[in-house]
């Protein structure tokens, strides 16, 4: 009787502790992406707002509202992947201080055609923002 009550100790000791190594080798409890990785995808969607916006009367609130937005997601992940990727948030840092100088010397109502004049500066913004996406990519699967 003694010697089953060992066995079954035994056994479950055993039982439990390979369960325990199985979640440990999956990965379970606990997410191993950087911190940077929701804040790139957050910023990935605020420069597709901006570069789907139309140049046409009336469209410069929306396009200062998308770059307060896009701002405040570069900043962030500039503080969390400058690190790792320096030269990406350096080139992000950038394009989004460009376009935020050209918004600035908009008059306050900008034709259609002053605002197209913006295309070079959302492209670039567009532009280090993917480049910055694709080099966290393989850290953030």
């Amino acid at each position: 009787m003694l010697l089953m009550r060992i066995r079954l100790r035994m056994t479950l000791g055993m039982a439990v502790a390979l369960v325990a190594l199985a979640l440990i080798a999956s990965g379970c409890g606990g997410s191993s992406k950087p911190d940077y990785c929701s804040k790139v995808s957050d910023l990935q969607g605020s420069v597709d707002e901006l570069s789907s916006v139309k140049p046409e009367s009336g469209a410069l609130e929306t396009v200062q509202g998308d770059l307060e937005t896009i701002q405040t997601n570069a900043g962030e992940v500039v503080s969390s992947a400058k690190n790792d990727f320096p030269s990406e948030t350096s080139a992000l840092k950038s394009a989004v201080s460009g376009l935020s100088a050209s918004i600035g010397q908009l008059p306050a109502t900008p034709t259609a055609q002053e605002l197209l004049a913006l295309a070079p500066q959302i492209q670039g913004t567009v532009t280090a923002a993917t480049e910055l996406s694709s080099a966290t990519e393989s850290a953030c699967e």
